[in-house]
């Protein structure tokens, strides 16, 4: 089906990486109609010499028209770092409210040491993380750059932001400075995509015989809970692939 080509690159060590769109997938589920993936993360760096924020934006993933849409349960949109708002969404800094998805704000005064900022877990001190709204298709990154953290550049001089899978994160001390979230993740923390066939419901797709992607005769048909479309299932008691034809799909009937 269209928008569901992957490629294999084949890297100087001889590791294959298998990308979606030039970013790297971890893991496919097709019971969850999931895929796990990981891309750069975007960070805002207080420079000493110019005394303002250097912004590198490395996280802009578009999926407009797609298949794919940014899981609302599996992802929450996080924020390292010290007085900084960062918005999780197409706009940018010289356009703030159109088209905004989502905002978070990790603070820290100047009077707070780490172990405050430790004590508090990602609750906005240092850290914070927000829910990601149903639907959204486009991930991007930017931070507001009105914030001043001139005075707080010796405990942390960067920002990190990024869309990172819930279960995949835990605050913990080695965040003590923001820096560390970065080389905890390799610069890449791992998010998760929904993926659907179609634009239509499953009451919709099974009038249209010929586009039906169920094919498999143990299989059943779901909506989709985050936008149109839907995916397919084994029914109870097989597994498999629910999208191969007849019995060679979902096979093999097992206890339950």
């Amino acid at each position: 089906m269209p928008g569901f080509e992957l490629s294999c690159n084949h890297t100087g060590n001889g590791t294959p990486m298998l990308l979606l769109r030039n970013v790297e997938v971890l893991n496919i589920s097709l019971p969850e109609g999931q895929v796990r993936m990981k891309m750069d993360m975007t960070y805002d760096c207080y420079n000493t010499s110019t005394h303002k924020p250097d912004c590198v934006d490395r996280a802009n993933l578009n999926f407009t028209g797609s298949p794919f849409t940014f899981s609302d349960t599996a992802n929450k949109f996080t924020v390292l770092g010290c007085r900084m708002l960062a918005f999780l969404g197409p706009g940018d800094q010289r356009d703030v409210g159109s088209n905004l998805t989502v905002g978070c704000s990790a603070s820290c005064g100047r009077d707070d040491d780490l172990a405050t900022i430790n004590a508090g877990g990602c609750s906005g001190t240092g850290c914070c993380q927000t829910a990601v709204p149903k639907g959204i298709k486009h991930y991007k990154v930017w931070f507001d750059d009105r914030f001043n953290t001139s005075t707080l550049s010796n405990w942390s001089r960067c920002s990190y932001g990024a869309l990172v899978e819930e279960s995949s994160f835990q605050f913990s001390k080695i965040y003590n400075s923001s820096w560390n979230f970065s080389v905890a993740s390799a610069g890449q923390p791992p998010f998760v995509v929904d993926w659907v066939v179609g634009n239509e419901t499953c009451k919709e797709a099974k009038k249209i015989v010929e586009s039906y992607a169920c094919n498999s005769s143990n299989s059943v048909c779901v909506d989709s809970r985050n936008g149109p479309g839907y995916i397919c299932k084994c029914d109870q008691g097989f597994q498999g692939n629910p999208y191969l034809q007849g019995v060679d799909g979902c096979q093999g009937e097992f206890c339950i």
